[in-house]
């Protein structure tokens, strides 16, 4: 039975270590997944910032290239004595032109259109309201200059930003300003090729926080300025890496990607929505945890159930079993019970030189009961003798049982023969006193005859002789003329 439990044990165990190993496996799957899932969108948003932030640097250079060109020509001597065809040729033929390019202009220090490259008679406007014009007076080494977005005045309020360089005289002192326009349709147009989902966001900053475009577009963008923890402004100042976060109103946690668009003061922003990121994975999450929550159920519900399984089965067995050590009808130790129990108290007496003694009883003329109460009362009857002598036999090696027929042993181990003549005179007393009629029988009532036998046994003796000799003493008893008890001889 021990090496049973020690199996079943290791059973319920393996199929728990199964369970939890499957819960472990989904759980480290997942994990593995979420973090491939992960990479790859952090992958994706810094090429996409990289790409488009290659693409702005492309056009920007191109058309400072052209300002700067304005700027030296600026320098040449006598420049401001050539006929104004000709001027407006030498200043302007080179300059970059393309769909979202605008006029590029040349300020004089009040902020005055001195030269215009769409037109030899410049119009007669003033821009020294201009963020770019200001900041060109008021500084002299700013190098190239990106505005905030405008509505520009020379192309009938069209939305532009503007990109500037500072005109020096040879002694430093400020000379003007050159200035070219940029439709922010350049932006807009450039982002709408780029396939993003509608909650993220693709955002142009100038270094000091300042958002010139954002995609998707907004009015509220034109001047604004992002409220920013300081981490992200390190993101601005370094002009490239990547953390995760929520920046703007919406409340949205997005993964925020940072690139630097070369030669110029901008960096572009790629924000994706972590958790439109992070569905690929949560739907396989919804599919896997299921699953393996209902492996899991099932390795319990197996556990459970070979463990109810096994516990039918040893009370099963154990039933079994003691029906096997029982007498059917009385309920009380049967002959086999008692010849394995007589064994193991013969040989324990044998080893520790103790006394065992044997309890043999029978009842008085029982045929005669059985003949005149029938056999149904004849059962009640030995029920009843069970009872008594179980009820006499209380310590825990103390075994009774039924013999046969009518008969019953009490086995008494460690126990001298004064004190189990003593224990057989008890029960002898306890049945006559029940007064169970009995017509035909001596005194009109249910009686029996007792015999008592102890031994020490010796290492050439068997049980069986403490049997014989206690048979024999209740012969005696009968002799002698039944309802008493009878002691073999020591």
């Amino acid at each position: 039975m021990n090496s049973r439990g020690i199996v079943h044990r290791t059973l319920y165990a393996l199929a728990g270590l199964v369970g939890i190993g499957i819960c472990a496996a989904a759980v480290a799957l997942l994990w593995m997944d979420r973090r491939v899932t992960w990479d790859s969108a952090y992958v994706s948003a810094r090429n996409l910032a990289s790409v488009l932030a290659a693409d702005i640097g492309r056009t920007l250079h191109v058309y400072d290239l052209s300002l700067q060109g304005v700027v030296e020509r600026l320098r040449e001597p006598g420049i401001a004595n050539l006929d104004p065809e000709t001027r407006h040729r030498f200043l302007f033929d080179r300059s970059a032109s393309a769909a979202y390019l605008g006029a590029i202009v040349v300020l004089d220090p009040e902020g005055n259109i001195l030269y215009h490259s769409g037109a030899i008679a410049p119009p007669a406007l003033n821009f020294a309201d201009r963020d770019y014009f200001q900041v060109h007076r008021d500084a002299a080494g700013v190098g190239l200059f990106v505005s905030r977005s405008y509505h520009s005045r020379l192309r009938g309020g069209d939305e532009s930003i503007a990109i500037s360089r500072r005109i020096s005289n040879p002694d430093g002192s400020f000379a003007g300003v050159v200035v070219g326009s940029l439709r922010t349709a350049y932006f807009r147009d450039r982002f709408a090729e780029v396939s993003i989902g509608p909650r993220d966001a693709i955002t142009v900053f100038r270094n000091d926080g300042a958002v010139l475009l954002r995609n998707p577009y907004s009015l509220a963008d034109a001047d604004s300025e992002v409220d920013v923890p300081p981490d992200f402004q390190q993101y601005l100042i370094g002009r490239e890496g990547a953390f995760v976060g929520m920046l703007s109103p919406d409340g949205v946690n997005r993964l925020y990607a940072f690139d630097a668009i070369d030669g110029a003061p901008l960096v572009i922003d790629v924000a994706l929505a972590v958790d439109d990121l992070l569905e690929p994975w949560v739907r396989r999450v919804a599919l896997i945890v299921p699953v393996t929550l209902a492996l899991f159920a099932s390795v319990l519900a197996q556990i459970v159930l070979f463990r109810r399984e096994m516990r039918w089965r040893q009370a099963f067995e154990a039933q079994l079993a003691l029906q096997a050590q029982t007498d059917g009808l009385t309920g009380i130790a049967n002959r086999r019970t008692f010849d394995e129990a007589l064994q193991t108290e013969w040989a324990a007496a044998r080893r520790d030189r103790t006394p065992l003694s044997l309890l043999f009883l029978d009842a008085d003329h029982f045929k005669r009961y059985n003949d005149r109460y029938g056999h149904q009362e004849g059962d009640v009857l030995l029920k009843r003798l069970a009872l008594a002598v179980k009820d006499k036999a209380r310590r825990p090696r103390d075994l009774a049982a039924r013999y046969g027929g009518e008969e019953f042993v009490v086995l008494l181990p460690n126990t001298s023969r004064q004190r189990a003549a003593a224990i057989g005179e008890s029960i002898r007393r306890a049945v006559a006193e029940q007064a169970i009629l009995h017509e035909d029988n001596e005194g009109g009532i249910v009686t029996v005859s007792i015999g008592v036998a102890t031994a020490i046994p010796q290492d050439d003796e068997s049980a069986a002789g403490l049997v014989e000799a206690a048979d024999a003493a209740v012969y005696q008893a009968k002799e002698a003329g039944r309802n008493r008890v009878a002691a073999a001889p020591a």
